[in-house]
């Protein structure tokens, strides 16, 4: 059983099947979510495209009025 809400797992393409990298034991019809990677692309970029993606949510958190009270202290 997963304890998490989400898990990211590494997998690839056959040809004919979606391959996880680990093993895991899932429940028949668990939901799950495909992202389809360029193959070119390296996992610095990957890691940097996923920042730049977080860069609004994350303005949305930390800058806003309420928090502006800490800025005196």
């Amino acid at each position: 059983m997963m304890s998490n809400i989400l898990m990211t797992v590494p997998a690839y393409f056959d040809g004919i099947r979606i391959q996880l990298d680990a093993q895991l034991d899932l429940a028949p019809n668990t939901r799950l979510l495909v992202t389809i990677l360029q193959e070119d692309i390296s996992h610095l970029a990957l890691v940097q495209e996923a920042m730049k993606q977080s860069e609004a949510a994350f303005a949305h958190v930390w800058d806003n009025e309420e928090d502006e009270v800490y800025d005196q202290l």
